[in-house]
């Protein structure tokens, strides 16, 4: 390992500093990059940087990971809405309907309880043999079809709504909330309510048609069976086993003074209905337009593009397993993906058979087709399947954080461990002693106090 004293510190922190890149075809667009450069990708770089200025997006960041290896996290752009504050990689960003394959990793973890099975039935409304949630459907039953829906069902869109017909009923919060003669929002369990009030559009298991109701009734499920908030639970049994902090993957919050201070501004238009306040203001619609504490299985979370790879290297992102998890040899074809999308926001979650994942967040949606995510997908894929990109043989970590003795990727308690385990030893020879990061040849007491204020600089 190279020896991490303070010169090489000082060099590993100015490789986050934000610089302003100007760019060889749109001369008058000018866009902070922030986080380590890796040489041989730098036509990610390139891309990356082209493709926001072409599409005036504000910021983004953008993670990539080689046979399990993060080989390169950087951000691109603007945190704040007055495109002052360059954007970090490490922000937490909302990733909307990529929350689902999330969700469903939990659903399967109930699985291999065996307190859940893919034919369990969703909701217990009096049929034979009953089923997981009972919910006292508003104003009465809506359809004696909503008995029939099942655990897989619900995974794969297929619980008989159609919001091309009806519209998305996880989205109606005033309109339940005065149905219901209730205070708006009226929040996930009377929403689920009413929508057990409606009919569906299709016999359960029939048809395909993308659905938030479905994901939402996930995690309301997962909280049922466990006990716990879907978050924590989500943190516990998905993302800890694959050495996620429990900081770098949240429930989101609706309103900006709410939010984590690594959250950057989400540019959307003003004129929405805040539905926590009908009769107030109207409200730019990614701050008030709907309930975001209210969709926490559905698109709700907030995440690190790193950790969205922690999860694509480890469980299926899409398809008929999403959220199960991975065989340990992908057919080098295979090429699957998540988006999502909310007004302020588009993510992409991309997993490839060769060893290649990569996961973009942005803190925009696009206005017009192709979105952002689509159009980053075909072109980063473009790339990586040209030779412009000298992959090296052995994948090799960027930005290799000086404080992560014991080489798991995060400073954390086991890294004091192993400082404090070499405690008061000298150094023979001064390279080959990374806790040493005073340069003096010992570890001591300076050497200590450096790592806690990385830490707590760490924990913000």
């Amino acid at each position: 390992m190279i020896k991490p004293h303070t010169n090489r510190i000082m060099t590993i922190a100015s490789c986050a500093i934000s610089l302003m890149v100007p760019l060889s075809h749109a001369q008058s667009c000018e866009l902070p990059i922030a986080g380590c450069e890796a040489e041989y990708l730098l036509p990610v770089d390139a891309l990356m940087t082209d493709f926001m200025c072409d599409r005036d997006i504000p910021g983004a960041t953008l993670a990539i990971s080689m046979d399990g290896v993060v080989v390169y996290e950087r951000a691109f752009g603007w945190s704040d809405e007055d495109r002052a504050v360059a954007i970090e990689p490490d922000a937490l960003m909302r990733i909307a309907s990529v929350s689902k394959p999330i969700t469903a990793a939990a659903i399967r973890e109930l699985i291999e309880d065996g307190v859940l099975s893919l034919d369990s039935h969703a909701f217990d409304l009096g049929q034979s043999g009953g089923g997981v949630l009972s919910i006292d459907p508003f104003p009465a039953m809506g359809d004696a079809r909503l008995g029939d829906i099942t655990i897989d069902h619900l995974l794969q869109h297929r619980g008989g709504w159609d919001r091309d017909a009806v519209g998305d009923l996880t989205y109606r919060e005033v309109v339940i909330a005065n149905a219901m003669g209730i205070p708006s929002p009226p929040g996930p369990m009377n929403t689920m309510r009413y929508i057990l009030g409606q009919p569906l559009q299709a016999d359960p298991g029939a048809e395909y048609h993308y659905s938030n109701i479905g994901y939402l009734t996930l995690g309301l499920i997962v909280e049922h069976l466990s006990g716990q908030p879907l978050i924590e639970f989500i943190h516990e049994r998905v993302l800890a086993p694959v050495d996620v902090e429990p900081s770098e993957h949240l429930a989101g919050r609706t309103f900006a003074p709410d939010q984590s201070p690594r959250e950057p501004h989400y540019h959307s238009p003003s004129g929405a209905t805040n539905v926590y306040d009908p009769h107030g203001d109207s409200v730019p619609w990614a701050y008030g337009g709907w309930d975001h504490e209210a969709r926490v299985g559905q698109g709700g979370q907030i995440t690190t593009t790193r950790t969205l790879l922690a999860f694509l290297n480890e469980r299926y992102i899409s398809g008929p397993s999403i959220g199960a998890k991975l065989p340990p040899d992908l057919n080098p074809g295979y090429r699957r993906n998540h988006t999502g999308s909310l007004s302020g926001t588009e993510s992409l979650a991309r997993q490839r058979g060769d060893g290649i994942c990569y996961a973009v967040i942005f803190n925009e949606r696009s206005s017009s087709s192709p979105s952002h995510a689509s159009s980053i997908r075909t072109a980063l894929d473009a790339l990586f399947d040209s030779d412009e990109i000298d992959w090296p043989d052995t994948p090799v970590k960027t930005c290799q954080n000086p404080f992560d003795l014991n080489g798991d990727g995060t400073l954390n308690f086991f890294d004091f461990s192993v400082l404090i385990a070499t405690f008061g030893d000298g150094c023979n020879e001064c390279d080959d002693c990374p806790a040493d990061f005073t340069g003096d040849c010992m570890i001591n007491f300076f050497d200590v106090s450096i790592m806690l204020a990385a830490y707590l600089d760490q924990l913000g």
